[in-house]
């Protein structure tokens, strides 16, 4: 293992920087946040994307999803000259000596990586591949330990013994959704994965004048470092969560606990917030990942099998004080505050939302449902709610809120904190609040005369 300083003593201007053409395969989340942020860093960068309708929005410079400042710094860097999208992966494949790996690994139904994606990806690279150029290719997507070692051979055996000059390393990406722009310009630490340290300059020429350190390590240990780095907070959400569980029954206010926990700097505030359970298409999927992990290699899993019951056991904890504080669930109007997994983004993967509405529509409940980006999202995905007459999905906050009678909010977006609750209390027939994310401010609600119950804290507390 190697520590890079953050100022390296090397000379790298902006010529040269120029003369670095980037490959990227896949603009999806992590492609496009990294494409579009090399090219605003002065590189050249092409990026291929087999999606016909993604690629002609992307050429046009419209971000087909939603991301804060991500409009704003794709067009910057269509503009500029440097950003190019293509629908073949030869173009890439022969100008760039650099190629980036970002495509999707999702979850199968064992609970392990999908990993088609990849091996799709490394057979079009391997059709065209020069024989004498060198080629470096990364390897960003979130993947099981020991898989920069299977594609490389994977190429070489769809090269079929044709001549090849590759190395392949491992970068893995630490964006949190929402603050992706942001997280790309200052990354709290790079890790770059190698198994052949000649190539380590290659890498650091890329990543040299990123605010932060650079380690080096073998690839394997760069694939552990980003999946082991997701379930600790995974680990860390889980506990809080718990935690939150006994102050109910102790008649304590989790805010005071979790404050008074997080000030110490070894553990500190981020990630440590009770809610209703974590989301999004990393934290579960990387939890499970470990899970197969250890199984695989006859680990005892049973810190994330803990980490894993309890973020599931959330929505029944969250259905307990809905029935709680309705009394009666039939025929009750329940608005529903919150579509994508957190705020800043219009991803609905593994949405608490998505796992509370069977329940909601089992008890006989109508709901309204209200996101200020998730909408369009969630009826993409799920035609079958748009048609149900007991779902209604308004993009109107105040519209969600008329003859209400429960208000759940399941994510933490500011526009609920800013919210007119005077004008809320007289739309809503029972003026009933579930903040699942504590994010409003208590002793005001209450005084305009809302029921309002948080999570960590007892009903006797509120």
């Amino acid at each position: 293992m190697v520590l890079l300083e953050e100022k390296l003593e090397r000379v790298k201007d902006s010529e040269e920087k120029k003369e670095i053409k980037i490959g990227i395969v896949g603009a999806g989340y992590v492609g496009l946040v990294t494409s579009i942020g090399l090219a605003y860093k002065g590189f050249k960068v092409l990026v291929f994307e087999k999606n016909k309708e993604k690629l002609n929005l992307l050429k046009k410079g419209i971000a087909p999803f939603y991301e804060p400042d991500l409009q704003k710094f794709l067009l910057n860097s269509l503009n500029s000259g440097n950003l190019e999208f293509v629908d073949e992966i030869s173009q890439l494949v022969k100008s760039c000596k650099h190629i980036y790996i970002c495509v999707g690994t999702p979850i199968k139904e064992d609970q392990t990586y999908d990993m088609s994606f990849l091996d799709a990806a490394a057979k079009e690279i391997a059709n065209h591949l020069p024989s004498n150029e060198q080629k470096i290719i990364i390897i960003k997507s979130t993947v099981p330990p020991g898989t920069a070692k299977w594609f490389k051979k994977i190429i070489h055996r769809y090269r079929r013994g044709k001549k090849t000059n590759i190395e392949i390393a491992s970068i893995p990406e630490f964006l949190r959704e929402g603050n992706a722009i942001y997280d790309f310009f200052n990354p709290n630490r790079i890790i770059i994965g190698v198994d052949n340290k000649s190539i380590i300059d290659d890498l650091t020429q890329i990543y040299h004048d990123f605010p932060a350190p650079i380690l080096i390590v073998s690839t394997t240990e760069a694939e552990l470092i980003k999946l082991a780095s997701n379930c600790f907070l995974s680990t860390k959400i889980s506990f809080i969560n718990s935690i939150s569980d006994i102050c109910e029954k102790l008649g304590c206010d989790i805010e005071n606990v979790r404050t008074g926990i997080g000030l110490d700097n070894r553990i500190g505030l981020d990630f440590l917030k009770p809610g209703i359970g974590f989301g999004g298409s990393c934290l579960p999927k990387d939890l499970e990942a470990i899970i197969s992990l250890f199984k695989e290699k006859q680990v005892d899993p049973i810190l994330f099998e803990a980490v894993k019951k309890i973020n599931n056991d959330r929505i029944t904890l969250l259905m307990n004080k809905i029935k709680k504080a309705l009394w009666n669930i039939k025929g009750k109007i329940i608005t529903i505050w919150g579509i994508s997994f957190k705020a800043g983004t219009d991803d609905i993967r593994e949405s608490p939302t998505l796992k509370l509405i069977p329940h909601l529509l089992n008890e006989g409940a109508y709901l309204v449902l209200y996101d200020p980006k998730a909408t369009h999202n969630f009826k993409n995905q799920f035609p079958q709610y748009s048609i149900n007459p007991n779902i209604k999905i308004t993009e109107d906050i105040y519209e969600s809120t008329v003859n209400s009678n429960l208000i759940v909010i399941t994510n933490d977006w500011e526009e609920y904190k800013k919210a007119d609750f005077f004008k809320i209390y007289e739309l809503m027939e029972t003026p009933i609040i579930i903040d699942g994310r504590n994010i409003i401010n208590y002793p005001e609600i209450l005084e305009y005369g809302f029921e309002y119950y948080r999570i960590g804290v007892s009903y006797e507390s509120t």
